[in-house]
């Protein structure tokens, strides 16, 4: 079942644009057509999910997927999904545009083609819950689109940079325990932002380091410091 988030971010990419929802594009359906003429698709989920639809149809047409980050959320209880509502507060988790990574795993390899973009969006939504037995004790079966507070388009490998923190030494030489320590992120997770950044182009492994590989930005990336 489609989100509120979902519709909310195709209307905003298509008819508010001058474009369409809901197109049939080379035996695919696409979420929208802007009014530039590129397709659009909104990705809640997993970003590799569209890898056979992007190869097949990347060839011929400019591609724009908008993969939302929730920075902050309102929750909203109720006790069914259509039902009144019964509490509201702002949530306590914040999230962060360097989340985008861990689904960006799943395209990285995509990145380099020059008829793809990638806009992550940080979002604010409401959030609606409704209790059950198992845990966690609640089942959200909708988000809607409050507002939208940060865009980062990726149309090129260097732009990977724009996700990290803006004084991240992207000049000097690192490790995935480096990334993980100024990311205060887990190794795991470091690891994964490493792979984006190597599949995508934008850096290289240069040493090793018992175990570990020591990357530096490439192509260009440390002259946009």
């Amino acid at each position: 079942m489609e989100s509120s988030l979902h519709r909310g971010l195709k209307e905003l990419h298509g008819p508010a644009t001058g474009g369409r929802c809901e197109v049939a594009v080379g035996g695919f359906r696409v979420d929208a057509v802007a009014g530039d003429g590129a397709l659009v698709e909104i990705q809640t989920g997993n970003l590799g999910a569209l890898r056979p639809k992007l190869r097949s149809l990347l060839p011929t047409h400019g591609i724009r997927v908008v993969k939302p980050i929730v920075l902050g959320r309102v929750l909203v209880r109720r006790a069914t999904a259509d039902g009144p509502d019964l509490a509201r507060r702002r949530g306590r988790l914040r999230g962060t545009l360097v989340e985008a990574f861990d689904d960006l795993v799943g395209l990285a390899s995509l990145l380099p083609d020059p008829n793809l973009s990638v806009e992550i969006v940080g979002v604010d939504v409401e959030e609606v819950r409704v209790p059950r037995r198992r845990r966690p004790r609640f089942t959200v079966v909708d988000r809607r689109l409050i507002a939208i507070r940060q865009t980062v388009t990726i149309a090129t490998a260097d732009d990977l940079w724009n996700l990290l923190p803006p004084d991240f030494p992207r000049s000097e030489p690192f490790s995935t325990a480096d990334l993980a320590r100024k990311l205060g992120a887990s190794r795991p997770f470091a690891q994964r932002v490493a792979y984006c950044l190597r599949a995508a182009g934008a850096a290289r492994p240069v040493a090793k380091r018992g175990n570990s590989y020591i990357y530096e930005a490439d192509r260009g990336s440390v002259a946009t410091t």
